[in-house]
C-alpha cells in the first residue's frame, strides 16, 4: 500500500513537472514572439521613416529646379535689356550673382516625375565624383506602384552603386540602370555596376561596408519589394555586381 501511494505521489509530480515545463516552454515561446514582432514593427517603421525622409528630400530638390527654371524667364529678360543697351560688364555682374543660386540636374529621362527626379539628382552626384551612369527608363507618367516605395528602392541602390564605384579604380567605374514594366501591375528595375575588391556575404545577406552588420540600403530593398509580393535578387562575380528587383502595385 505504501509502494502504491509512493509510486502514485511520484507520477503526480512527474506530471507537474512536466506540465510546468510545457508551461515555461509557452511562455518563452511568447516572449520570443513578441520580441520578433516588436523587432519586425521597429524595422519596418525605420524603413517607413528613411522612405519618406528620402522622398519628401526628393520633392524639395525638384521643387527648386522648377523654381530654378521659372526665374530663368525673368534672368532672361534682364540680360536682354543689358544686351540692348551694349552694357557688357551689367551682363557679366549679374550673371555671377546668380549663377550659384541655379540648381542643375539632368532631368527628362523619362516621364515620371519621380523616378526622373531621383535619376536627375543621382546623375548630377554621380558627375561631380566622376562615375560613368547610364540609364534606360522605359516608364510611363502614371505607375503601379508607390512613389515612396520606387524612390526609395531606387536611391538605395543607387547610393549603393556610387559606394562602391567610389572604392572602384577611375578607368573601371561604371552604373548602368534599366526599367520597364512588366505588366500593368509589375516594375522591373535592374542596377548593374562594377566593383573592386571583395563582397561581404554571409548566408545570402550582404554585410555593410561602413558598419558591422548588414547593409540597411539592401536590407530595405528587400523590405520593400518582399511587401507586396515582389523580390530583389543580387548577383555577384568577375567585378560586375547586379540588383534586379520587382515591385507589385498594390491590389
Amino acid at each position: 500500500m505504501e509502494q502504491g501511494r509512493l509510486r502514485l505521489i511520484y507520477i503526480f509530480f512527474s506530471f507537474l513537472f512536466l506540465v510546468l515545463l510545457l508551461i515555461f516552454y509557452l511562455l518563452f515561446y511568447l516572449m520570443a514572439a513578441s520580441l520578433n514582432r516588436n523587432d519586425r514593427l521597429r524595422l519596418e517603421n525605420q524603413f517607413l521613416s528613411m522612405q519618406q525622409a528620402r522622398y519628401d528630400s526628393l520633392l524639395i530638390t525638384t521643387r527648386q529646379i522648377r523654381q530654378a527654371r521659372h526665374d530663368l524667364r525673368h534672368h532672361f529678360h534682364v540680360l536682354q535689356g543689358f544686351a540692348a543697351q551694349g552694357n557688357m560688364e551689367g551682363i557679366r555682374n549679374y550673371l555671377a550673382e546668380v549663377q550659384g543660386n541655379i540648381p542643375t540636374g539632368d532631368l527628362g529621362l523619362c516621364k515620371n516625375t519621380v523616378v526622373d527626379s531621383v535619376a536627375g539628382y543621382f546623375s548630377l552626384l554621380y558627375k561631380e565624383n566622376g562615375i560613368p551612369l547610364s540609364f534606360v527608363l522605359d516608364l510611363p507618367r502614371n505607375l503601379p506602384v508607390p512613389d515612396t516605395g520606387l524612390c526609395s528602392v531606387l536611391s538605395n541602390l543607387l547610393e549603393n552603386a556610387m559606394e562602391a564605384s567610389l572604392r572602384t579604380a577611375p578607368e573601371n567605374r561604371k552604373v548602368q540602370v534599366s526599367a520597364r514594366l512588366h505588366s500593368e501591375n509589375m516594375l522591373l528595375l535592374s542596377i548593374e555596376n562594377n566593383y573592386d575588391g571583395e563582397i561581404q556575404e554571409k548566408n545570402g545577406v550582404f554585410l555593410s561596408s561602413k558598419r558591422a552588420g548588414e547593409g540597411i540600403g539592401l536590407q530595405a530593398v528587400r523590405h520593400i519589394a518582399e511587401k507586396n509580393g515582389g523580390y530583389s535578387q543580387f548577383h555577384y562575380g568577375n567585378g560586375v555586381f547586379i540588383a534586379n528587383v520587382m515591385l507589385r502595385g498594390e491590389l
